[in-house]
């Protein structure tokens, strides 16, 4: 177990570990079409955030590292496959993991809600539009920032360790 996660109960465990994968889902299936592109994008990142990211997190990234594309093609098939239906059960899951946030000791709380965004966004540019513009598409723009999660605040830093 991760030790951030220490004051988490199993099943809120479980939802941290399934974050990357359904905001993976959420993101790269809004236009109704997840390719091998987005699912190759979501693993590089996962890949470098394991070894190469925050330091605080890279556990967290080497824990679902291995397991991402088959746990993202896992989770998807046992969804719905109309698009808003599919949405509404990812939006209640994600909105699920922010009492489960607010739980982990600071600076974790922000680490893992900035992670969570900053993957959303990642996967969202996969395709790069063009020329570099407009690299995410309107269907991604509705659900890339995850409004169903607040950013925590960045919490004051005196010894530069975030």
């Amino acid at each position: 177990m991760l030790k951030e996660f220490q004051n988490l109960n199993p099943t809120e465990t479980a939802a941290m570990l399934d974050a990357i994968p359904n905001i993976v889902i959420l993101v790269a299936a809004a236009d109704d079409n997840m390719d091998e592109e987005e699912l190759a994008a979501a693993q590089r990142l996962a890949d470098i955030r394991s070894f190469a990211g925050s330091a605080k997190l890279s556990a967290y990234y080497e824990t679902i590292d291995d397991t991402l594309v088959s746990r993202v093609k896992e989770l998807y098939a046992g969804l719905p496959k109309e698009l808003s239906a599919r949405e509404a059960i990812l939006f209640e899951r994600l909105a699920a993991l922010e009492p489960i946030i607010a739980k982990l000791e600071s600076p974790f709380d922000y680490l893992y809600s900035e992670t969570f965004h900053t993957f959303a966004r990642y996967v969202a540019e996969a395709h790069g539009g063009f020329l570099r513009f407009f690299t995410v598409g309107p269907k991604e723009a509705k659900v890339v920032d995850l409004p169903m999660l607040t950013r925590v605040p960045k919490p004051e830093d005196p010894k530069g360790l975030l």
